[in-house]
C-alpha cells in the first residue's frame, strides 16, 4: 500500500497505505440521502440462513425490508481546502488529497477492507481491515442508517488539514480499493481469518462466492435536483437486488492513481 499514497499521519497500521490506516470517522445524520424507492422502500425478502452470521433478532422467513444499499461519495480537496464530490472514475495524480464518505439505508454491520494493487491488478500490499478499529466507536462497527462514515477520519496533531484528515496520493501508478462489506447480521468468523490486520485473500474470495447477491448501481447525477441529483453531482448507490438472498452487499471501490510525469 506505501507505493499509491504518501503518508499523512504517523498513526498507521504496519504495510499500510492509507494514511492513517483504519481511520475512519463518524457523523450522524438524521437527513435521509434523497427520496427514491432504491434508499427508503421496503419489499419482501427471504431471509437465508448463513453460518457464520449472528442475528441481532429473531428471523422470519420472509420480512418486509429494505434492500440493502450503500451510498458512497468521492471528495477531492480543492484548492480552496473544501471537499468536492469527484468523478469516481477520476484518475487522481501526485499530491491529490482525497476522503470517502459511505452511508447505508439502514442499520448494519459495516466492514471496510482496504489492498493496493499496481496497474496490471497485481495486489503489492495485502487487504487490511481497517474499520472496525479499536479508535473508532471502541471497535463497533453497528453503524444506523443515514449515519455517515468518512475515511479518513483522524490523523496525528500537526499532520491534519485544519482539523479535516485526507488521504494523499503519490507519484505511482496503480488504484488504492475500498472493499466495503455490509451485513444485515454480525460476521463471526472475520475475526478468525484475520491476523494483526490482514485479512486472508481466500476469506474475502469465499465471502463473495457464498453471496448470491445481484448489484445494481444508480447514479444521483441520473435523479432530479429535489432527490438529491442534478448535474454536477457524483454519488453512488449500491443495491443488491436479490430478494432471496439480501443478508449482504459487497462493493469494490478503486481509487486510480497515475504515474507522474518526471519529464
Amino acid at each position: 500500500m506505501r507505493r499509491i499514497l504518501s503518508r499523512l499521519c504517523c498513526i498507521a497500521m504496519p504495510a499500510a497505505l492509507l494514511i492513517p490506516a483504519g481511520a475512519v470517522s463518524r457523523t450522524s445524520s438524521q437527513k435521509a440521502s434523497g427520496s427514491s424507492s432504491v434508499w427508503t422502500e421496503e419489499t419482501r425478502v427471504e431471509r437465508k440462513t448463513k453460518p457464520n452470521r449472528r442475528a441481532r433478532r429473531p428471523r422470519p422467513k420472509i420480512e418486509k425490508v429494505r434492500l440493502l444499499t450503500l451510498e458512497y461519495r468521492v471528495l477531492k480537496r480543492a484548492q480552496d481546502g473544501s471537499a468536492v464530490e469527484a468523478n469516481p472514475i477520476t484518475l487522481f495524480h501526485a499530491k491529490d488529497r482525497v476522503r470517502v464518505s459511505i452511508k447505508a439505508n439502514q442499520d448494519g454491520y459495516l466492514y471496510i477492507i482496504n489492498q493496493t494493487e499496481d496497474q496490471t491488478g497485481k495486489v503489492i500490499d495485502p487487504p487490511h481491515l481497517i474499520f472496525p478499529d479499536s479508535r473508532i466507536k471502541d471497535g463497533q462497527n453497528f453503524v444506523k442508517m443515514n449515519e455517515e462514515i468518512l475515511l479518513p477520519g483522524f490523523c496525528s496533531p500537526g499532520y491534519d488539514d485544519h482539523g479535516v484528515c485526507w488521504w494523499r496520493m503519490n507519484d505511482k501508478a496503480g488504484s488504492e480499493v475500498v472493499i466495503l462489506i455490509f451485513s444485515r447480521d454480525l460476521i463471526t468468523d472475520l475475526q478468525d481469518n484475520t491476523a494483526a490486520g490482514v485479512v486472508k485473500p481466500s476469506y474475502i474470495a469465499q465471502l463473495k462466492a457464498s453471496s448470491e447477491q445481484r448489484v445494481r448501481k444508480t447514479s444521483k447525477p441520473d435523479l432530479s435536483p429535489s432527490q438529491g441529483g442534478g448535474a454536477g453531482r457524483y454519488i453512488t448507490w449500491v443495491t443488491n437486488t436479490n430478494t432471496k438472498d439480501n443478508e449482504e452487499l459487497i462493493e469494490r471501490i478503486s481509487l486510480n492513481h497515475a504515474e507522474a510525469s518526471h519529464n
